[in-house]
């Protein structure tokens, strides 16, 4: 298991996670051990020779998640334009995977991880308030528990959202796996560039979430809605389950499967729990109810939560 030199290792019999504080808090690997005795990535590994949370395994979405549609919103202190990061000119996945997070403490199995905004020029912050975050992993035999949460340090009302963007292997430790995603959804948000156009819709991308069905290659980059806080994840013939609990605030779902070039199946499926839908400082500021995005009050602070338990397929 190479590592960066810089990586946090936690560590037992079955189950190995990295994880990187100056890379944005992001794992860099996450592996399980089946009966065999055979070690499999889980997440996608973060090549050494990269030092981008977008290349990580799984990165922290903060103080907003996904997309802010060309890089301004309003809000009850005004107009605010931010650096687009994103060729189509939106600001995407917010800032703390973009920053180097502190260790406030550690074991073996576990790691607490702390980010304070003001410790950086605010030029390097992508965002007009003042905020801070904590992340907090743990391992057990058979899970990883991941708390997150955002603090306003400000002096007035701030808008934020946070949430995950892990990276799922289709195939274990067999490659014939046919990966099965089970959730339940409300709807899926018509979009035009993955920004919102209007309420969610429940459609047979949705039946199919929820019935479990293999996900194939639908090509999706989608934001849903009334998402249950539960997902399992299977890999039939490496006989492998992992089952998502969040936090009932992470109450969106984000999913993306990307294909490749020549129009086949990526390896990795991004299944990203979320507590608010894509552009929600625009659409909460235009009028629409249930975004998702939570006006803190100085000194409050927006507390999340994800487990990933792993077990034998029923």
């Amino acid at each position: 298991m190479d590592l960066h030199t810089d990586d946090i290792l936690l560590e037992l019999d079955t189950i190995k996670v990295s994880i990187n504080p100056k890379i944005g808090g992001s794992i860099t690997s996450l592996m399980i051990r089946n009966q065999m005795d055979q070690w499999a990535h889980v997440l996608r590994k973060m090549p050494i020779d990269t030092r981008s949370s977008s290349n990580s395994g799984s990165f922290f979405m903060l103080p907003w998640t996904n997309r802010i549609k060309d890089a301004k919103f309003n809000d009850q202190q005004g107009s605010h334009l931010l650096k687009s990061n994103c060729p189509d000119g939106s600001a995407i996945h917010g800032v703390g995977r973009d920053l180097p997070w502190s260790i406030s403490d550690r074991s073996p199995i576990s790691a607490r991880l702390v980010l304070d905004s003001r410790s950086f020029d605010q030029d390097n912050i992508n965002y007009p308030y003042q905020f801070g975050a904590i992340a907090r992993y743990e391992i057990g035999i058979d899970r990883v528990e991941i708390e997150l949460s955002v603090t306003n340090l400000d002096t007035h009302t701030i808008p934020v959202g946070c949430g995950h963007h892990p990276y799922f292997h289709r195939h274990l430790f067999s490659d014939a796996d046919k990966l099965q995603i089970q959730m339940d959804l409300n709807g899926r948000y018509p979009t035009q560039g993955c920004i919102p156009t209007a309420d969610p819709i429940d459609d047979d991308v949705c039946q199919s979430l929820r019935q479990g069905d293999h996900i194939g290659n639908p090509g999706l980059d989608d934001v849903f809605a009334g998402f249950s806080g539960n997902a399992t994840l299977e890999w039939p013939q490496s006989n492998v389950s992992m089952k998502m609990q969040c936090s009932k605030n992470l109450n969106h779902m984000v999913i993306y499967t990307p294909r490749t070039e020549s129009g086949d199946p990526d390896e990795y499926v991004c299944i990203e729990p979320v507590s608010m839908v894509n552009d929600g400082f625009n659409r909460l500021n235009s009028g629409v109810t249930e975004t998702g995005v939570v006006l803190l009050e100085p000194n409050q602070t927006l507390r999340t939560q994800m487990i990933l338990s792993f077990s034998t397929c029923v």
